[in-house]
This record gives C-alpha cells, sequence and structure tokens, in this order.
C-alpha cells in the first residue's frame, strides 16, 4: 500500500536518477497499452432439455462486440456466435445438443480487434434415458366413477419428485377420443367421462424448473 502511495503522491522525495529508473519500468509496462475488455455476457443462463441445454445471454451496451464464444469440457469443447449489435440490449439463446449429463459453460465476448471479456460462466443438464428410468407414475388411492354424471374422482397417494401433472385420454360423452391434462394435486376431478370406456393416464415430469422438455411415463389404464 505505501509503494502505490509513494508513487502517486510522493515523488518529490525520491532522486531523479530514481525517478528516471522508475519512469523506465513504467514505460516497459505500458508500451502495448492498457489491456482493452469488451462488455460481459450478462444474465447468463441455461436451461435442460432432452439431450439439449439451451444457454440465454444479454448484451447490453458495448457496440463493439462482434461475437460470442463458448466453451466447455474445460475448453475442449467450444462455438463461435458471430454477433450483429443493435441500437438497444440483445439477447442470444443458443441450443446445444449434448449427450446426458452435467456440463459448465464460459461464455467470452470479442470484437474485431481481438479484445475479449470476462468469462461468464453457467452450469446446465442435459437429460436423456437416466432420467427417463427414474421417472414413474403416480399412484392412485382410489377412483370414483359415477356414470350418470360423467366424472371420475381420483385420490393420489404423495407426490412423486419433479411431477407436474397427469395427462388423461378417454372417450367424451359425445362419443370423441379426449386428451386432458391435469395439473399436480392431491385429487383429480374428471368430467364430461363415458365411464363405461377405457381411460388411461400417465405422469408428466419436468427434470429441472425451467426445462425446455418434459417426460412423460408410459399411459396406465385406470
Amino acid at each position: 500500500m505505501k509503494r502505490l502511495i509513494f508513487l502517486g503522491a510522493a515523488i518529490g522525495f525520491i532522486s531523479m536518477a530514481s525517478c528516471s529508473k522508475m519512469d523506465a519500468h513504467y514505460g516497459d509496462f505500458i508500451k502495448d497499452g492498457a489491456k482493452i475488455y469488451t462488455g460481459k455476457a450478462d444474465s447468463l443462463t441455461a436451461a435442460g432439455g432432452k439431450g439439449r441445454v439451451i444457454l440465454s445471454w444479454i448484451l447490453f451496451s458495448d457496440q463493439n462486440i462482434t461475437g460470442c464464444r463458448v466453451l466447455w469440457n474445460f475448453g475442449a469443447d467450444s462455438l463461435i456466435i458471430p454477433v450483429k449489435r443493435s441500437l438497444h440490449p440483445d439477447t442470444i439463446k443458443l441450443p446445444i445438443e449434448l449427450a446426458e449429463g452435467a456440463y459448465n459453460f464460459t461464455v467470452y465476448t470479442f470484437d474485431s480487434k481481438g479484445n475479449g471479456s470476462v468469462g461468464a460462466e453457467v452450469i446446465a443438464n442435459s437429460y436423456g434415458a437416466a432420467f427417463q428410468s427414474s421417472i414413474l407414475p403416480r399412484t392412485l388411492r382410489s377412483a370414483d366413477k359415477q356414470a350418470a354424471a360423467g366424472t371420475i374422482s381420483i385420490t393420489w397417494v404423495g407426490r412423486e419428485e419433479k411431477c407436474i401433472g397427469t395427462e388423461w385420454q378417454f372417450t367424451g360423452k359425445d362419443n370423441l377420443p379426449k386428451t386432458h391434462f391435469s395439473p399436480l394435486g392431491d385429487t383429480t376431478m374428471l368430467s364430461g367421462c363415458d365411464v363405461s370406456k377405457p381411460v388411461s393416464y400417465r405422469s408428466v415430469y419436468l427434470p429441472e424448473k425451467n426445462a425446455v422438455d418434459t417426460f412423460y411415463t408410459g399411459y396406465k389404464p385406470l
């Protein structure tokens, strides 16, 4: 700390010879100019999907940015994305197909002169057969069919992790095939059903909150 203060405010206390020596070293340090950084990829996020991830980030004020470089697998894999800036913040979305697994991404911006930015990092997951094999249909506690009203009242046992609801297939009272989605809950009520005809259901899963793809179990008869 004293050395920094010394150079900035106490230079009158050293000899001219020492001053010249220090100036020479400082000249060597800045002879190539100060390091210039481009604007950083802002608000970097990742959303996982089925065999893919989608990265998203925003470019704000730096109009000199001409591209973005995306690295993962410790830099072994990369993509370069050409960018044409607008006068407003630009949002970039980049889908990448990947085998199932977890990945650490780093995004850099750069300009036409070779200047780059500080890296922005995010962790993302791609989902596939392993996640698919881990999901199960929800367990029914009871199903009460009312033929006259055309309703089916279902009570479930617990809630499966990452399950967001149930998709139904049945025949309506108009004798036409119906598909219905019921959000996750402890009970479900189906109406307008011909309860004398087969009814089947499957559970719907979202592997993460912002996932871009849903997963489904096989259909089961009610």
